[in-house]
């Protein structure tokens, strides 16, 4: 328990700092958001979004990217799709893996948020990030895509199945998926739990968002599919390969 705890603190501190500007969003009795609602939320939280998501760093953040970047097994030249793109935090990783032959695709819902990955493209003068607004459940993937991205985002589409069959369907031939996120973790005591809940509200996250489990997505649609977990069963990673055309 000791070690549960300073993982809830940490998170408490970024959620704290989006409490106010999303109250209205988050009041209520928990339910999961349509797209709309989604926009609004995260547009109204994309100028502090950043500031936020640096307590979850403290808990292991950082290391969580690189390591879903790193089972995508990206090579110089590719083709990545980031859906749920968000502010652009996986942009540097992403960028890094394919190199200046290679091409990232972000994709996001929110225009608030893309003007902040906008921000970091122009900071860092990448001229092979494309950064697209759309819903990922209508997104048209480029052709061909050797690798598709979707970190703490694609657990807010209820659709997320079809999404998932969509995007392992586009990957050329041994392309990889990595989807990962946020879930209710097995074996914590009820109280945390709804502490956990608090902490996330103001991303519009809540228990409605339960049922919701990406993973089984990646393991019906994928091949070789790996699922590992992380902040003591609070978040997962599930990568897979593209299923060989033969």
């Amino acid at each position: 328990m000791k070690r549960i705890t300073p993982l809830v603190l940490a998170a408490a501190a970024g959620g704290a700092l989006l409490w106010r500007r999303a109250r209205r969003s988050a009041s209520g009795e928990p339910t999961v958001l349509g797209p709309e609602a989604v926009r609004r939320l995260y547009d109204r939280l994309a100028p502090v979004y950043d500031q936020a998501a640096t307590a979850y760093g403290l808990v292991g953040g950082g290391r969580y990217r690189r390591r879903a970047v790193e089972a995508l097994r990206l090579a110089p030249g590719d083709t990545a799709v980031d859906l749920c793109c968000g502010t652009g935090a996986n942009l540097p990783l992403l960028v890094e893996a394919v190199g200046p032959t290679g091409r990232v695709v972000g994709v996001d819902l929110s225009p608030g948020m893309l003007a902040q990955a906008r921000q970091r493209v122009e900071a860092e003068g990448w001229e092979n990030v494309e950064l697209v607004e759309a819903d990922v459940r209508a997104f048209a993937f480029p052709e061909p895509v050797h690798d598709v991205l979707s970190t703490f985002g694609i657990e807010m589409v209820p659709e997320h199945a079809a999404v998932i069959a969509r995007a392992v369907d586009a990957l050329a031939s041994g392309g990889r998926i990595a989807v990962g996120g946020l879930r209710r973790p097995d074996g914590w005591p009820e109280w945390l739990i709804r502490a956990g809940e608090i902490v996330n509200r103001p991303f519009g996250a809540s228990r409605a968002y339960e049922d919701i489990q990406p993973w089984r997505s990646v393991e019906a649609h994928a091949e070789e599919v790996r699922y590992e977990a992380y902040l003591l069963g609070a978040a997962y990673l599930a990568t897979g390969q593209a299923p060989d055309p033969s």
